[in-house]
């Protein structure tokens, strides 16, 4: 009986350490974006009060006990076990269909639509280049494809990202007739509206290829439906130090996009 006693104990130690150690890993993960965001916030907090329940187990279990012999008590606790349990359900299907959503095949000739990111003062960011760089590649390979650069200018920026966006590609050869730019647009939501005015206005194919990084084309496929245009992914990979931070942020995104749209 000692000897089972003794052997749970140890499996126990084992599985809490595990959790510890994850848990560090990841906050690690987050500091190593080098910059601080909801997202980053968020997960640190997260793994923080992981780390922390995992070490302080036998204490939580102690007060658990005694909360739950009081009035209300039971009820208190299975409600935050159950906001819990669905958190994760929520976040592991969320991160499904992101995965998901940047496999979705573009239709045949579709419009390319690039979306904008944080330009430095008048060169792209790292993570607007990756986009950039997969755009090319697209357009290299379809010939026949135009493109919609979609993006304004920020307060820190010197240029619109459209701007950018333009005179990156058309420095790589792609020709000035397949871009047209759209430079007022400041969130996601902005970028497929006036990108469907211009689609309209030119006569352009309105089923499009949606260029962004992997975890926000299905966000942005759900913008794209929601102002009824049916779109496709062109998935630019994430840099893998910012990918904890800016995942965990689109796992909040995607609950506040169809909350209140």
């Amino acid at each position: 009986m000692e000897t089972k006693k003794n052997t749970g104990k140890i499996i126990e130690i084992m599985i809490r350490t595990v959790i510890v150690a994850v848990s560090l890993v990841m906050i690690y993960w987050y500091l190593d974006s080098h910059f601080i965001a909801f997202g980053s916030i968020a997960g640190i907090i997260i793994f923080s009060v992981i780390a922390l329940a995992s070490l302080g187990f036998g204490f939580i279990k102690k007060a658990a006990q005694k909360l739950m012999k009081r009035k209300g008590g039971k009820t208190v606790i299975y409600v935050f076990l159950t906001f819990i349990v669905l958190f994760v359900i929520y976040s592991g299907t969320v991160l499904g269909l992101m995965i998901g959503g940047s496999h979705k095949e573009p239709s045949e000739n579709a419009t390319v639509v690039v979306l904008g990111c944080q330009v430095r003062g008048t060169e792209p960011s790292k993570t607007l280049k990756i986009r950039l760089d997969t755009a090319y590649d697209y357009l290299s390979a379809h010939t026949g494809a135009k493109a919609v650069l979609s993006g304004g200018k920020g307060d820190d920026e010197d240029i619109s990202e459209a701007q950018c966006m333009y005179n990156y590609l058309t420095s790589k050869g792609i020709s000035p007739e397949r871009l047209i730019k759209e430079d007022r647009s400041s969130t996601t939501d902005e970028n497929i509206m006036f990108t469907k005015e211009l689609i309209d206005k030119n006569g352009l194919n309105s089923e499009i290829a949606i260029v962004t990084d992997w975890y926000h084309e299905f966000r942005a496929s759900i913008i794209a439906k929601r102002h009824g245009i049916n779109s496709g992914a062109i998935s630019a990979p994430t840099a893998p130090n910012l990918t904890a931070n800016l995942v965990t942020r689109e796992i909040f995104a995607i609950a506040h996009e169809v909350i209140f749209h």
